[in-house]
């Protein structure tokens, strides 16, 4: 194994949700030799790849990684706009809060706000989820017009999906009843599916203009919510979404 197949091994793993690994999780996961692990950890932390907790010992997406994403990612008008409603979302919750946008059939984490309560799994700039077992993907796959979700998924409806985990679609039919369901009501909530124990509320706008694409969505710790509440950080999201997407002249919020 090269050093550049190991480094993209690695940021695999972080790529997939993963935020703190020891080098034993590396090497479990990846099925190296402990000693091949540490090493090839120990130079992506020389390099800035990723950077070491001195308490933990576990590794993290480093800050010369950080950098490049946002710079391959540059802000425009209407991230500027969502990142204000973003951080209102986070302050009035005290929860973690997501921008995402839509590549292929994943979403791509664009920025994150931890809020007073952040949940204990968090996803960093940059990482991606299939966004058929997900809230904020269901919500951003709303937005595309039939032709556009079958360019992706297919036009049959039997087509299975991979198993992102409980209670999420296994077909491409399922996944275009949840996302049909989610166009009608403007907001997707997920609870214990891909990530179990974490739940999600989001909603998706598209800017008529350039036609890019952008979620938001708050995240919480799902034993810690009930459905009351959900039902407030639904309605939260719905109007500080709804108000952006009616700024842009988004036809689907001015409905």
């Amino acid at each position: 194994m090269s050093i550049l197949d190991g480094v993209q091994r690695v940021l695999s793993l972080y790529a997939d949700g993963a935020t703190e690994l020891s080098f034993t999780d590396v090497a479990a996961r990846l099925a190296l030799p402990k000693s091949t692990a540490s090493r090839l950890l120990n130079q992506m932390q020389h390099y800035g790849l990723l950077d070491q907790d001195p308490a933990t010992r576990r590794y993290r997406a480093g800050a010369l990684l950080a950098q490049a994403v946002r710079a391959g990612m540059a802000a425009t008008p209407l991230d500027d706009a969502c990142r204000a409603v973003l951080a209102r979302l986070s302050d009035e919750s005290g929860l973690t809060a997501y921008l995402s946008t839509l590549n292929q059939r994943e979403t791509v984490v664009l920025q994150r706000l931890n809020g007073s309560h952040p949940v204990q799994v968090l996803s960093s700039p940059g990482s991606r989820r299939a966004a058929s077992g997900t809230a904020m993907g269901r919500a951003l796959l709303s937005r595309l017009s039939d032709a556009e979700f079958q360019a992706l998924y297919g036009a049959d409806p039997g087509q299975p999906l991979p198993m992102e985990g409980r209670d999420c679609p296994a077909t491409v039919g399922e996944l275009a009843g949840l996302v049909a369901q989610v166009r009608a009501d403007r907001c997707g909530v997920a609870i214990d599916q891909a990530m179990p124990g974490i739940g999600a509320v989001a909603a998706a706008l598209r800017d008529p203009a350039t036609g890019e694409l952008r979620g938001l969505c708050l995240s919480f710790v799902s034993f810690q919510v009930d459905a009351e509440r959900v039902a407030r950080l639904r309605q939260t999201v719905l109007e500080q979404v709804g108000a952006l997407g009616r700024e842009l002249n988004d036809p689907y919020w001015l409905a």
